[in-house]
């Protein structure tokens, strides 16, 4: 709307057109702060980095080209290999923690949960070593 044409508005209309202009210029900031400004955010909360519904360590690098997640007749099979400077104590214990809270009954590399089981190991690949972490049906 150019500006002569809102000056020949009533009053009530001016002022419910500025309010609407308001509202929209308002949704759109909102809307970019949650999507731009959040995701970094969300990213660097351990609570908030996930892959399927596996928590990640903060600080582990995924390295998506080695995963894949697929559902079998069995059950799903999924498998993340992710890299992490912490040590193997620090790890095992995140996941021992994490895992607990979420339901997962086991410790130090390996958990059950329901008809799922979940490993937790470190091995070599070729581009080094990394964490591997595998959920698949019991």
């Amino acid at each position: 709307m150019s500006y002569l044409s809102l000056k020949s508005m009533p009053n009530s209309r001016r002022s419910l057109s500025a309010l609407l202009c308001s509202a929209l210029l308002f949704a759109a900031i909102t809307f970019a702060a949650i999507a731009f400004g959040g995701s970094a955010l969300r990213a660097q909360s351990p609570q908030q980095q996930w892959v399927g519904d596996l928590p990640i360590m903060a600080g582990m690098t995924i390295e998506p080209e080695l995963g894949f997640a697929f559902d079998s007749p069995g059950g799903r099979i999924v498998l993340v290999f992710a890299s992490s400077s912490t040590d193997t104590e620090g790890v095992l214990a995140y996941y021992n923690d994490a895992l607990s809270s979420l339901g997962w009954v086991g410790s130090d590399g390996s958990w059950e949960r329901g008809g799922e089981s979940l490993g937790l190991a470190q091995v070599d690949t070729s581009v080094g070593r990394l964490w591997r972490i595998r959920l698949s049906p019991r």
